[in-house]
Parts: C-alpha cells; sequence; structure tokens
C-alpha cells in the first residue's frame, strides 16, 4: 500500500511539474513576445526621430526628442543648498533637447495637435491638476508662455512682471513659466515669490522652448492665441500696450518691428 501511495504521489508531481513547465513555458513566451514588441516600438520609433519623420510628437516619444538623463549624483548637493527640495515629487534629471530632431513652428502658422495636445506636468494649478495641455491652457485667452530659469535674472524680473499685469488682463490673458531649471525650482521659487501663476516642468517644456524658439534658450516668452503661434516679442516691446492692441483687435499677431530681434529661430 505504502508502495502504491508513493508511486501515485511521484506520478501526480511528476504532472504538476509538466503542467508547470508548460505554463512557464507559456509564461516565458508572452514576456519574450511583449518584450520584442516594446523593442521593435521604440527601435521604430528611434529610426522615425533620427530620419525627422515622426508622423506625431506623444509623451512616448519625447524622450527620442529629449536627451532625458538621471542626475541623482547630485542629490546631496542639491540638498544641501536647497534642502526644501521635494525630490521625491521633483525627481533629478537632466534635460537636453535634440534641436536637430525638432522642426521649429513658422511664426503665425498654426500650432498641430499633437502638439496642443501634448500632456505637460503643471505645478500651482488652481484645479489642481498634475498635467495639462497647451489647448487647455490657451482657449480664449492669449496664452504667454514664458522660458525662465532661477539663475537668470532678466527672466526672475519677467516673471515679476507677468504677476503684477495678470490681474488686470486676467479674463483675456494667461501667462505661465515655463521651467528651463531643475522641475523642483518651479515649487521653491513659487513659495519664495509668492507667484499664483501656473508653471510648467518636465521634458516636454524643453522640447517646447526648442519648438517655439529654434533653440535652447531661457528669456523669451512664446505667445499662442487661437491655436496659432503668434510671435516672440522683443524683450523691449510695450507688452501692456501690445497687450492693449491684441485685445482691442487693433493687431492679430506680434508686428515684425516687435519680433524680438536675435538669431534663436
Amino acid at each position: 500500500m505504502q508502495t502504491l501511495n508513493l508511486f501515485a504521489i511521484v506520478k501526480v508531481n511528476l504532472t504538476n511539474i509538466k503542467i508547470w513547465n508548460k505554463e512557464a513555458i507559456l509564461l516565458s513566451a508572452m514576456i519574450l513576445f511583449h518584450v520584442f514588441s516594446l523593442c521593435c516600438s521604440a527601435q521604430s520609433v528611434e529610426t522615425r526621430a533620427d530620419s525627422g519623420s515622426i508622423p506625431r510628437i506623444t509623451r512616448e516619444n519625447v524622450p527620442y526628442l529629449v536627451d532625458i538623463k538621471n542626475a541623482n549624483d547630485k542629490r546631496q548637493t542639491i540638498l544641501y543648498f536647497h534642502p526644501d527640495a521635494d525630490i521625491k515629487k521633483y525627481p533629478l534629471f537632466v534635460y537636453k533637447p535634440n534641436v536637430e530632431k525638432i522642426n521649429p513652428i513658422s511664426n503665425e502658422s498654426k500650432i498641430p495637435d499633437d502638439i496642443l495636445d501634448l500632456p505637460i506636468r503643471i505645478v500651482n494649478d488652481t484645479q489642481g491638476r498634475d498635467s495639462i495641455t497647451i489647448r487647455e491652457l490657451s482657449k480664449d485667452k492669449i496664452l504667454v508662455l514664458d522660458f525662465w530659469a532661477r539663475w537668470c535674472s532678466p527672466c526672475i524680473k519677467a516673471m515679476d512682471k507677468w504677476q503684477d499685469l495678470q490681474p488686470e488682463y486676467n479674463k483675456q490673458v494667461l501667462a505661465v513659466g515655463m521651467m528651463l531649471d531643475w522641475d523642483f525650482m518651479a515649487e521653491l521659487m513659487i513659495k519664495e515669490k509668492g507667484w499664483s501663476m501656473p508653471q510648467l516642468v518636465g521634458p516636454e517644456v524643453w522640447l517646447l522652448n526648442a519648438y517655439f524658439c529654434g533653440r535652447s534658450v531661457t528669456g523669451p516668452s512664446a505667445w499662442v492665441r487661437n491655436n496659432v503661434f503668434i510671435g516672440i516679442p522683443d524683450t523691449k516691446a510695450d507688452t501692456k500696450r501690445l497687450l492693449d492692441r491684441l485685445i482691442a483687435g487693433d493687431i492679430s499677431t506680434i508686428p515684425q518691428e516687435l519680433r524680438l530681434k536675435s538669431d534663436i529661430r
């Protein structure tokens, strides 16, 4: 009887092993297929990016347009100089746009849907959202995308200026900070300066910087109205007068003589 039971146990275990082996093989095959599909998809996107023929810009292919480098090795230094930096919420990454793969938009051109609908991480949103799009931000307002960094003194002055102008033009204009610095810096500066304006952070901001400005540069502000890129005003232009003329309908875009005169585009 004991011998029979032993054979029965061995038989059952062998059967279980065979079943487990089949399941393991099937699971392994599924995993390999999934990884292979992802690799092929990634390679396909990378190939199209290298050839400049990406049909649509999505969050998934942003890494092929903007290099994203983990900078966690700078953690101790960052926390030494900025002890209040929330690097759990805003991990340390360094971004660098591949400008040769980004085709800049022309003045007075309609912004394509993939740019308008690209999700971007937002800080200081009045509705508590984590991400937003250019389309959602602009709606029926003049949207000012101000590219700045903490180390850029003129940029800080420009952000302060928009903070002062925003209450007067609240119904017609929305100024948004575009962070070209550590992501955590947006939240720190909001607290330090008392800004009420939303800020956008992440690799998408660097992509948009090259898309609107032609290269990576702090200082300029890209203006959008009715989903059309209406230009980058010169830093010496009278911002208030320019806004008044646009709102009154005297002009529909930033006049050539008031556009930024530089080699950024």
